[in-house]
């Protein structure tokens, strides 16, 4: 949609071949650019003769598989949305403060 949006994204970390590790999290977004994100789980794929099999494991299980966080989700996916709120937010408190300016 044009301003707004949601749905569930993906990133994959293989592990060694014919391994990977998919770490799923849930969004909605505002004009594309403004983002919240909450994690949705793991994956491990594994690859098989008839495609990939996914297997849903803990994410303590996920974490101990990628020490270095490259499945993380960028904080600006994570908590963009949070921007344009702070700015309201600080706009409604600056015009109670300062009511005549």
């Amino acid at each position: 949609m044009i301003f707004f949006g949601w749905g569930r994204r993906s990133k994959t970390a293989e592990l060694e071949p014919g391994r990977a590790l998919v770490r799923v999290w849930g969004h909605f977004h505002l004009f594309w650019l403004f983002r919240f994100s909450w994690p949705a789980g793991y994956l491990l794929a594994t690859a098989t003769e008839a495609g990939w099999a996914q297997q849903p494991i803990s994410p303590q299980e996920g974490r101990a598989l990628d020490p270095e966080g490259r499945t993380d989700v960028h904080l600006w996916w994570r908590f963009g949305l949070l921007l344009p709120a702070v700015g309201i937010a600080f706009a409604i408190f600056m015009a109670t403060v300062f009511p005549e300016a």
